[in-house]
């Protein structure tokens, strides 16, 4: 998805502890993606990594990611 100039993108997962992949350091790479959002069921916000958070599904629907 596009927000003016920036690129965002979107993994859901099924776990409440998401962990930083290798197909997500690939993502960003190859999308060039500026920011990656991890929508998972729980309702924690962390980092996964400097450009990558995960953010529970309530805590995203909220916020309007």
């Amino acid at each position: 998805m596009f927000a003016g100039s920036r690129r965002i993108g979107f993994e859901f997962k099924r776990t409440s502890a998401p962990a930083m992949t290798r197909s997500m350091h690939s993502v960003l790479a190859d999308l060039k993606l500026d920011r990656l959002f991890v929508v998972h069921p729980g309702d924690a916000r962390f980092p996964l990594h400097d450009r990558v958070d995960a953010v529970g599904l309530l805590p995203a629907c909220a916020e309007g990611l």
